[in-house]
């Protein structure tokens, strides 16, 4: 089973991922283990393209509502920094 579909079951099933996700989306990715291409799916929160890198019918991605909880910007901000800059090297 992929690191992201775990990732995305434990959104569904564990508090402690659920609280680290909602704090720091990509930390708790980083945290959980995720590739860097993982990392970026889950912060674009891309149902489609989330179900196509999993091999796995769109159809079948309800529970991907789990994942869209965006980290809060600061004022001023219009949008999340770009992903470059949120992977670390």
């Amino acid at each position: 089973m992929s690191k992201l579909l775990d990732y995305l079951n434990a959104l569904d099933t564990s508090a402690v991922v659920i609280e680290a996700h909602k704090k720091d989306p990509l930390q708790a990715a980083l945290d959980f283990g995720l590739s860097v291409d993982e990392q970026v799916l889950i912060l674009r929160q891309d149902r489609r393209e989330i179900s196509a890198f999993l091999d796995l019918p769109f159809k079948d991605f309800d529970a991907i509502d789990s994942i869209e909880t965006l980290p809060s910007l600061d004022a001023g901000q219009t949008s999340l920094k770009n992903e470059a800059e949120l992977v670390p090297s």
